[in-house]
C-alpha cells in the first residue's frame, strides 16, 4: 500500500481501535503529562499502527503491541514501573 493511499472504512475503525488502546495503556503507566510530549507519543504511535497496516497487519491487538513497542524503546514509564520489572 503506498504511502499516500487511503485506508477503507473497517481499516480506519481497525486502526482508530488500536491506537485507542495503545493509547490506554500509555496513559496508565506514562508520567509524562505535559500536552507537548503527550501529542509528541500519540503521533509515534499513529504513525507506527499505520506503517504496519501498510504492510498488512489488521490485528487490532498485534497493532497496539507494535505501537506500544516504540514507546517501550524509549522508556516512557514510571521509574516504579521499571522498579519493579527490574
Amino acid at each position: 500500500m503506498p504511502a499516500n493511499s487511503t485506508f477503507d472504512p473497517e481499516t480506519l475503525s481497525i486502526m482508530g481501535r488500536a491506537l485507542d488502546e495503545a493509547w490506554a495503556e500509555v496513559e496508565s503507566r506514562s508520567w509524562v503529562r505535559a500536552e507537548p510530549e503527550k501529542s509528541g507519543i500519540r503521533r509515534a504511535l499513529a504513525l507506527r499502527i499505520m506503517a504496519a497496516v501498510r504492510v498488512g497487519q489488521r490485528d487490532p491487538q498485534r497493532l497496539r503491541d507494535v505501537a506500544l513497542h516504540v514507546i517501550e524503546g524509549c522508556k516512557i514509564t514510571r521509574a516504579v514501573d521499571a522498579a519493579t520489572t527490574a
